[in-house]
């Protein structure tokens, strides 16, 4: 497909400002923190609005970028689909949600025993992680179509993912190995 013609799908299937702001106000009231491009990107794909390859360019932006994945991604997404004021009002129909919903749940938990505080804490912890692995292989399974991608992200996920290394740092060391890999392939 040619450029001119992905920017005119691109026109033709993004959300009006009104629907981008019920989408992101919708997603803030029901997840908040990292959790949030988990949410946003399945159902971007399934209305049609974001490419397989958009989806996983704009992962890639808000998780390189500082500050939190879900202002990261509704910002980036509404500057993507309508500029700055999309940006702007993306970005405050994710974050207002979250913000009352702590502030209410905040006084909420100072009135119960802490071991209930705690319990709860640790199923959203582990509920966060299933939704994380869900969207990582929905993601990951249609571009590792070989070994070579297969053995990078594993490399990018040890690096990243156990030892904590930062993404930069990470991508300094795996592209090499990328490259390298790769070029032994052609090769043959």
């Amino acid at each position: 497909m040619s450029n001119a013609s992905t920017k005119q799908v691109q026109q033709t299937n993004s959300p009006s400002l009104r629907v981008l702001v019920a989408f992101f106000a919708g997603i803030g009231a029901r997840a908040f923190g990292g959790a949030i491009p988990t949410h946003v990107l399945p159902i971007c794909l399934k209305q049609g609005w974001l490419t397989n390859s958009e989806s996983l360019e704009a992962l890639n932006w808000c998780r390189f970028l500082p500050g939190t994945g879900g202002t990261n991604i509704s910002a980036y997404l509404g500057y993507y689909w309508r500029k700055t004021e999309g940006a702007i009002l993306a970005t405050l129909a994710v974050v207002l949600p979250g913000s009352v919903a702590i502030l209410v749940g905040s006084k909420l938990l100072s009135q119960l025993p802490e071991q209930i505080v705690q319990a709860s804490l640790t199923a959203v912890v582990a509920a966060s992680i299933g939704i994380l692995l869900e969207l990582t292989w929905k993601l990951a399974k249609p571009t590792i179509t070989d070994y070579i991608r297969f053995l990078v992200a594993i490399a990018a996920f040890i690096l990243v993912g156990i030892f904590r290394v930062p993404i930069p740092l990470a991508l300094v060391v795996v592209v090499p190995f990328a490259w390298h890999l790769n070029s032994k392939t052609q090769k043959k």
